[in-house]
C-alpha cells in the first residue's frame, strides 16, 4: 500500500532501519492509538494479494502525465496516456505499446523491477513501524469516526543511523480511521535544516513537506489516492532532492486474481486502441 506513496519522500529521505524504541510511549492515549492503527495497517498490507487497475496523473515533476497501471502477481505495468492534457500521438502510442511488449518479454527488467518494488516495500514497513516510537502524539481533532492526530519528534527516540535522523526531524499530523483503525492522511514538515558532516555530505532545507492521502476502494483495502512532496536539498549518499512531486490516483477497478503480465499488457493494448477509435 505505501510503495509508491510514503516512498515518495520518507523512503527516500528516511529510509528507515530501527528496532522499536519500546514501552516509553506505550502509555499515551494518542500515541496507544497510533501503534494500534500501525500494527493494523502492517497486517493489512501482508494479508491483502488483490490486484488493482487505476490512473495515475503526475502533475510535478513536469510536463504533466496521465498513465494507467495495472498490478500483477509479476509486478506493475503501465501505459503512458496523456502528456500535458494532449492523448498520445499514434507514433506515441506505437512507442508505448513495443515498450510494453519489450518489458514483458524481458525476464531480467522484470526482476529488476519487483526487486526495487520489494526493497521499497521493506523500507517502508520498517519506517512506519517506527512510527509511535519516533513521535509524541497528541490528540487534535475528533470528527465521528475519524481522528487528527499532531506529532512532533519524541527527545526520547535515539536514531541509530543517519537516515532515521532526519525522519526524526519532522513535525505534522496524522488522520486515522478509528472505526477501522486505519490511516486516513500523514503529513509533515522538516522543522529544521539539516546538515551532513558540516553540509560536505548534503544538506535538507528547512520547511520541506510532504502529505499522502489515503481511500477505501473496497472493504479493508485502502490505497494511496494523493501524494504531494515539496523537500529541497542535496543529499550525497541519496539523490538530489529538490524537485516536486504532485499525484492523484484514481479509477480504481479490482483485476482479477492471477493475472499476468502478458494478460495486463493485452488489457492496457487493447484500451489503448479503444481510446485512439474513440477520439
Amino acid at each position: 500500500m505505501f510503495r509508491s506513496s510514503i516512498a515518495g519522500l520518507l523512503v527516500a529521505v528516511a529510509g528507515a532501519s530501527a528496532a522499536a524504541q519500546g514501552p516509553h510511549t506505550a502509555g499515551n492515549g494518542a500515541n496507544g492509538l497510533i501503534r494500534k492503527v500501525v500494527d493494523h495497517e502492517l497486517k493489512a498490507d501482508s494479508e491483502d494479494h488483490t490486484h488493482w487497475m487505476y490512473k495515475d496523473a503526475v502533475y510535478l515533476p513536469g510536463p504533466a502525465k496521465v498513465k494507467t497501471v495495472v498490478e500483477t502477481q509479476n509486478g506493475d505495468l503501465t501505459c503512458l496516456d496523456e502528456i500535458d492534457n494532449h492523448p498520445l500521438t499514434p507514433e506515441q502510442r506505437n512507442a508505448e505499446s513495443q515498450r510494453i511488449r519489450r518489458f514483458v518479454a524481458d525476464a531480467g527488467a522484470q526482476r529488476t523491477a519487483l526487486k526495487a518494488s520489494a526493497d521499497d516495500d521493506e523500507k517502508t514497513t520498517h519506517l512506519f513501524s517506527i512510527l509511535p516510537d519516533a513521535f509524541v502524539f497528541r490528540f487534535d481533532q475528533r470528527n465521528g469516526d475519524t481522528a487528527r492526530l499532531a506529532f512532533e519528534p519524541n527527545p526520547r527516540f535515539h536514531a541509530h543511523s543517519m537516515e532515521e535522523f532526519v525522519f526524526h526531524r519532522m513535525s505534522g499530523y496524522v488522520v486515522v480511521n478509528t472505526r477501522e483503525d486505519r490511516l486516513v492522511e500523514i503529513s509533515g514538515a522538516l522543522t529544521h535544516g539539516v546538515e551532513f558532516a558540516g553540509g560536505l555530505l548534503g544538506h535538507l532545507d528547512p520547511g520541506g513537506t510532504f502529505d499522502v492521502r489515503l481511500m477505501e476502494v473496497a472493504p479493508n483495502v485502502w490505497k494511496v489516492d494523493r501524494l504531494k512532496v515539496n523537500m529541497h536539498g542535496k543529499v550525497l549518499f541519496f539523490k538530489t532532492i529538490g524537485d516536486q512531486e504532485d499525484e492523484t490516483r484514481s479509477d480504481f477497478r479490482q483485476m482479477a486474481g492471477g493475472m499476468t503480465l502478458a494478460q495486463a499488457a493485452q488489457l492496457l493494448v487493447n484500451q489503448a486502441r479503444s481510446t485512439s477509435a474513440g477520439e
